[in-house]
């Protein structure tokens, strides 16, 4: 499948703005960015760039670094292998871990679970300017062996004016170890006319050592859409056509997008993308046709379902590889109130059963209880007594600690602040097996409970 989505993510955040440029790489750019370190893709996928190796989708969930009055996300766990080794069984994959030393700055740090706990894999700080527009990502990665983080990636952008959309400039930076300093990779620069409009974009991108500079054109019809764009190849004082896309706009709202690339005589179709919308303004479906030796081929289709706020609900995807089967991937959304987050369910389609397969399962924690530190403590064995237990149950603390609850499918069940032989009241949770995790000042426990 090609990966030339150049708009995709770009309709889903920018509707009815004239702003096209904005957020999105060029297609010459993309084929670059598939073989960046993942790091760099996250950062730039996380300050809403459309990347080729990132799924399609818009984010939903409110991390809490814009609006210090929202509600404040404290970390996500990732489940997988339902059903497996037992019914009702999960294993988990991921967690990630939120924190906010300021107003400005936002921590997230990834683990992976191993035998003694969960194993750190890389964080990203997110540094906003004093409008809470994103400036700068710095990823690092985890080393195992020195036992820190080394850095890995860093992202620079440049919002333009008092705008919260439009950026002057952005620049990739990948951490050189030969030289221990930060190697530029890409940079971009956009240029606009006086009504804010983007009229010509530069990306220079490093290959293999040398600079590959493309240019983009920008052209706006009567009503103010951005109906054409033109991508130039620069070699030296030689300038050559590379791709044009044309836009087609009902109500300002984009329907279709046709990339053409040259053939040495005239531009033929590459791909094409159309969107349908809701009543409410918001893309229902999306349809990714791709041209092979002249033939027109629907190789993906993105449906997108809301619930009665307007929220994204489901995200079914199905996509068709010339010669290959048919896959279907579907994301069901939870939330627990406004824009936050509750779960998100991950579904592959079944072809022998001829149902939806669980796959994974993501939870959403909030509330200012964080069960894992950026330096993992390992856990020791909690105590509890009685167990198996009807109503109450009582925890060997040495000290006060905030304590945790999860079934066995990784959900949260009960959050608490528990003293030292203070009884944990259980009786409005349903029989079966939890499994529990205390935290106090210095140490970490975790132990299951057996509720009849």
């Amino acid at each position: 499948m090609k990966n030339r989505l150049l708009i995709a993510s770009l309709f889903l955040t920018l509707l009815g703005q004239s702003t096209f440029a904005q957020r999105r790489l060029s297609p010459s750019v993309q084929q670059f960015a598939e073989n960046w370190h993942y790091t760099l893709v996250d950062a730039m996928y996380r300050a809403g760039f459309d990347m080729p190796t990132k799924a399609t989708k818009p984010v939903v969930a409110n991390l809490g670094a814009r609006d210090r009055n929202a509600r404040q996300l404290d970390s996500t766990k990732t489940y997988y292998a339902f059903n497996q080794p037992m019914p009702g069984d999960s294993t988990p994959l991921t967690r990630t871990n939120y924190q906010y030393p300021s107003a400005t700055v936002q921590i997230e740090t990834n683990y992976l679970p191993s035998l003694d706990g969960w194993q750190p894999l890389d964080r990203e700080t997110l540094i906003s300017d004093d409008q809470q527009r994103l400036t700068e990502v710095l990823a690092e990665a985890y080393d195992p062996i020195g036992q820190g983080f080394q850095p890995d990636s860093r992202l620079e952008i440049f919002p333009h004016g008092d705008s919260d959309v439009l950026i002057d400039s952005f620049f990739a930076y990948l951490w050189d170890s030969t030289i221990l300093d930060w190697r530029i990779i890409l940079s971009s620069r956009n240029v606009f006319d006086a009504e804010d409009r983007v009229v010509e974009s530069i990306n220079s991108i490093d290959y293999f050592g040398d600079p590959a500079v493309f240019q983009e054109l920008y052209y706006y019809d009567a009503n103010g859409d951005n109906h054409l764009i033109e991508e130039f190849a620069v070699l030296g004082n030689d300038v050559f056509p590379s791709r044009r896309t044309d836009i087609v706009y009902v109500e300002h709202r984009p329907i279709e997008a046709l990339i053409s690339v040259p053939d040495g005589v005239s531009f033929i179709p590459d791909t094409r993308t159309n969107y349908a919308y809701t009543l409410f303004g918001k893309v229902r479906k999306q349809m990714n046709f791709e041209w092979n030796a002249g033939v027109q081929h629907l190789y993906q289709t993105i449906d997108y379902a809301y619930d009665n706020e307007q929220r994204l609900s489901t995200l079914q995807t199905t996509r068709s590889p010339a010669g290959q089967s048919e896959q279907r991937t579907m994301v069901a959304y939870a939330y627990l109130a406004d824009e936050d987050l509750f779960s998100e369910w991950t579904f592959n389609w079944d072809d022998d059963l001829f149902d939806w397969r669980l796959d994974t399962r993501k939870h959403y924690y909030y509330g200012g209880l964080v069960s894992v530190q950026p330096d993992p403590i390992a856990a020791q064995t909690l105590v509890v007594s009685p167990n198996p237990t009807l109503d109450f149950a009582r925890l060997q603390l040495k000290s006060t600690a905030q304590v945790q609850m999860f079934n066995t499918s990784g959900a949260l069940v009960l959050s608490a602040e528990c003293k030292p032989d203070e009884l944990l009241n259980l009786s409005e949770l349903p029989s079966g097996l939890y499994f529990i995790a205390a935290r106090s000042e210095d140490e970490v426990y975790a132990g299951r409970i057996v509720k009849q």
